[in-house]
């Protein structure tokens, strides 16, 4: 089982990035693009809709859940959001290969262009950023970081290596709640009434054009035949928009029709979690499968605690033998940097072949809220000390 999880981007504190701040930006195209702007016209797109949408970005009732605080000025709209999709939404569930991170709140300021522009070329985004739904969580493009496949030209899709939960999304290396595909979820609670009959979007692509998500329901909306390469399409008015894909791999957009600058698209204020030695809490990449997420609160206490399988693993115990172990059931939680449980590479073991890993599980501060007692984890290792080692590989094996 092969998996890619979303990479470490270090950018600035004011930008989105993948572990300092939250959401990731892709490091070569902030880097090519910074404040370039293009002038021309997006690609040819199908004629003769016979409908208008309704661009709704300046009203609060286009929004959802954890979005709020809209303004509205005469080049652009601005919102806040923590990040997190709306209460009740399944989270992280369904996930099968995980890189133990937790959906944690955050403080996000959007900014979308009123007046979006095309630009002379269409832009095929690397992995990161492409857009906000309108629930305030930040929305991927399909593509982990994993290396390119020397014979298709792309990295490896998120959707097809299980890596995302049943409303297509999952936390990335910054704790950060974020869709790699369709808002399942957020499209099913908006009904069919906002994304078919008035035509609303479920969300604005970074370059200011919406997102729309028509056919979901009514497949007489069906438009798919008629959109042009990065999945977008004019309604009757000449406004261009995106409409995402309805059957798997429910992709969002192909390319980014319009002018952007990654740079003022968000602002992200938020700490990383912190581990028993002081350090940024950075997950490896497991072969796990995710049966339930929930936060636990009492006292003032709050414990994320992520329940589900360990498929595969070669497990260093504290006598130091190692054990193969598949389909073993197990949590993954954090409340403090001295109450957590995960799991981390183990140094290199004589005649061992392959990641070793251990379970890492301080839990002389663990809150009452935990209710250790009665969880379900997996066994602390308490043999010598492993090297701490750097930033984590993108697969099971450590690669």
């Amino acid at each position: 089982m092969r998996l890619w999880l979303d990479h470490v981007v270090r950018l600035p504190q004011d930008t989105m990035q993948a572990h300092r701040g939250g959401v990731v930006i892709s490091k070569s195209l902030a880097a090519v693009l910074g404040a370039v702007v293009f002038a021309g016209a997006p690609p040819a797109s199908a004629q003769g809709l016979n409908f208008t949408i309704d661009n709704c970005g300046c009203d609060s009732a286009c929004y959802s859940g954890n979005a709020g605080d809209v303004h509205c000025s005469g080049s652009s709209i601005t919102f806040r959001s923590n990040g997190l999709p709306d209460l009740g939404d399944t989270l992280m569930t369904g996930i099968k290969a995980t890189n133990q991170q937790f959906p944690r709140a955050h403080d996000f300021e959007f900014t979308i262009t009123r007046t979006p522009q095309p630009a002379a070329r269409p832009t095929y985004p690397e992995p990161g950023a492409i857009g906000v739904a309108v629930n305030g969580v930040p929305i991927f493009d399909p593509a982990s970081q994993g290396p390119v496949d020397p014979i298709t030209g792309k990295r490896p899709n998120t959707y097809e290596g299980g890596e995302l939960d049943v409303c297509g999304g999952h936390a990335g290396r910054g704790d950060d709640y974020h869709y790699h595909m369709a808002p399942k979820c957020l499209i099913e609670k908006l009904g069919e009434k906002k994304i078919e009959q008035d035509k609303q979007p479920v969300g604005f692509a970074m370059d200011g054009y919406p997102i729309l998500a028509l056919g979901w329901f009514d497949k007489a909306n069906d438009i798919e035949a008629r959109l042009d390469k990065c999945r977008g399409i004019k309604d009757a008015s000449g406004t261009y928009f995106y409409n995402v894909k309805h059957t798997p791999d429910y992709d969002v957009l192909n390319c980014l029709a319009g002018q952007f600058d990654p740079r003022r698209f968000a602002r992200d204020n938020w700490t990383a979690r912190k581990d028993a030695y002081g350090a940024d809490v950075v997950g490896i990449p497991l072969a796990f499968t995710v049966d339930s997420f929930e936060v636990r609160t009492g006292n003032g206490a709050a414990c994320e605690v992520m329940s589900g399988t360990l498929t595969d693993g070669q497990v260093l115990n504290t006598d130091q033998s190692v054990s193969r172990v598949a389909n073993r059931k197990g949590a993954l939680f954090y409340c403090n940097p001295g109450c957590y449980g995960q799991f981390l590479e183990a140094d290199a073991q004589p005649g061992v072949h392959g990641r070793v890993i251990y379970f890492e599980s301080p839990r002389d501060k663990c809150p009452a809220a935990l209710r250790l007692s009665a969880l379900k984890t997996f066994a602390a290792y308490e043999g010598p000390a492993q090297s701490r080692k750097g930033p984590p590989g993108t697969s099971p094996n450590g690669k």
